[in-house]
């Protein structure tokens, strides 16, 4: 049984169901498609709003008053099986295959460079005045945001995040580029760190200890 099945409510994954095919659905369109009167389904999805699995947004609308558009937020769309890592890892493949190494090496990179820059961005001060709960949250938060499936555990001096899902699943077994690129994403945050488990290994989950 899917996550997806597991909704209390067929009108809720209904709804889901609609965004994910149309992208963003509007309150009337939603009626229409699921021949449910609005009122019900306003409160449905205000409900998911509240529970994280429903992002909106106001739309002008002629001159009448603005109408309100729903999408699915990321932690919806995870709710939906998708084959996006198995396509990508044929590319990096193919990319391999005709020597574009450097090109790989390059795009993996310029991605963790691009979530150290997020997370210094979320720090009340600069990294370097920053202390180490501070950058912890941080992080968690931007992993939160791609999927990574962050928990933080603290044991005395120690902190380790632990990461749960691993959005390059299927790439790492066609290049270890992301893995290396993510320890140095690490270094690059914390003085002392050391990668104490890794999913490529066996382990259930990657782990950064810090401290």
């Amino acid at each position: 049984m899917s996550s997806l099945e597991l909704l209390s409510s067929d009108t809720k994954r209904h709804l889901l169901e609609l965004m994910n095919r149309r992208g963003e659905i509007t309150l009337e369109a939603a009626s229409e498609a699921l021949d449910r009167a609005p009122p019900t389904l306003r409160e449905h999805l205000n409900q998911m709003d509240q529970d994280g699995l429903v992002a909106r947004r106001t739309q002008k609308h002629g001159r009448g008053r603005p109408r309100m558009c729903y999408r699915l937020t990321p932690r919806a769309e995870r709710l939906f099986p998708r084959h996006d890592g198995a396509v990508f890892a044929e590319f990096l493949q193919y990319l391999d295959d005709h020597g574009e190494t450097e090109l790989i090496e390059g795009f993996f990179a310029d991605f963790w460079e691009a979530r150290r820059d997020a997370v210094e961005q979320r720090l009340p001060t600069s990294l370097e005045a920053a202390d180490t709960q501070q950058v912890v949250d941080a992080v968690r938060t931007v992993l939160q945001d791609d999927g990574f499936m962050p928990q933080v555990q603290v044991e005395k001096d120690r902190t380790t995040i632990q990461e749960c899902n691993c959005p390059f699943a299927d790439v790492v077994e066609v290049t270890t580029r992301p893995c290396a690129s993510e320890g140095c994403f690490y270094e690059s945050l914390f003085e002392e760190v050391e990668r104490t488990q890794h999913i490529p290994d066996g382990d259930a989950v990657c782990a950064y200890t810090i401290g």
